[in-house]
């Protein structure tokens, strides 16, 4: 129950109000009897018995409606408010409170996913790289040419050769 809070508020007030001497508060036997009823409706509130609540709110206008001639009049208005509350919540206030049920989702035995196209990109002009110039290669300095050893034999001369008429 969600509203347990004002009938033990209700208990207190009661508690504090009765055994006094003062005949504006309520007399010890009434005050008995709205405290039984008010645990009473917690309980059938709580099992969520509505007709039972009903019933303990009868009791409880009863006992307001039988208070003394000299109880305080904001005290009987305060009470009957009271009731007449407990009263209007209970249909509201007495049930199980609700739980949202999750609502299954479908989901597909097999889903195929779709293919993300990838943009190509088209080499504009603009976008054409600048070929990097190649290194030239270092030069290597050229191996001086060896010098060829002299014959050791003596040239041969060329003889001449007779001419012929």
């Amino acid at each position: 129950m969600r509203r347990a809070l004002p009938l033990v508020v209700l208990a207190l007030a009661f508690a504090a109000g009765c055994g006094q001497s003062s005949p504006e508060l309520i007399p010890q036997s009434g005050a008995e009897t709205m405290i039984a009823a008010a645990d009473k409706i917690s309980a059938a509130c709580s099992a969520e018995d509505r007709s039972e609540v009903r019933r303990q709110i009868r009791i409880i206008k009863r006992e307001i409606d039988g208070l003394p001639a000299a109880t305080d009049d904001a005290l009987k208005e305060n009470l009957q408010a009271w009731a007449d509350r407990i009263e209007e919540r209970t249909g509201d206030d007495c049930r199980a409170d609700e739980t949202p049920t999750p609502t299954p989702t479908e989901t597909p035995e097999e889903e195929t996913p779709t293919p993300t196209e990838t943009p190509t990109e088209t080499a504009t002009p603009d976008d054409t790289p600048t070929p990097t110039p190649t290194e030239a290669p270092t030069e290597e300095p050229t191996p001086e040419p060896t010098e060829t050893p002299a014959p050791t034999e003596p040239p041969v001369e060329p003889t001449a050769t007779p001419e012929v008429p």
